[in-house]
């Protein structure tokens, strides 16, 4: 069995010569194994080609799109609300620490 190559680069030029060879009646697991890469890669790269996508381009979500989202969202760190309630005859404010130190900071620099 082949060992993992994970993060490996592949230059425009390679992926072309990839494709146009599956393109060309050689099936996509006899190109994968003559190139030293993943079928599974092979297909992607062919199934791009095919909608038109470049092919230098790298699959799959940009960089930072929603990873902060979703950090926030596993960590439970989402957007946190002010919160109020009435205890008795007392008002309850709750507002997270980071949203209350920098509005804090805001005021104290605008005293400045």
């Amino acid at each position: 069995m082949a060992s993992k190559k994970s993060g490996r680069r592949y230059t425009a030029e390679q992926k072309a010569e990839v494709i146009r060879r599956v393109q060309a009646g050689e099936t996509q697991a006899a190109v994968a194994k003559a190139a030293g890469i993943s079928t599974w890669t092979v297909g992607q790269w062919v199934r791009a080609a095919k909608g038109g996508a470049k092919v230098g381009r790298r699959l799959g979500r940009p960089r930072g799109v929603g990873s902060a989202r979703r950090r926030a969202a596993r960590t439970g760190r989402g957007r946190q609300e002010i919160a109020w309630a009435l205890d008795g005859d007392m008002l309850v404010v709750r507002i997270p620490l980071s949203r209350f130190v920098r509005q804090l900071t805001l005021k104290a620099l605008a005293g400045i």
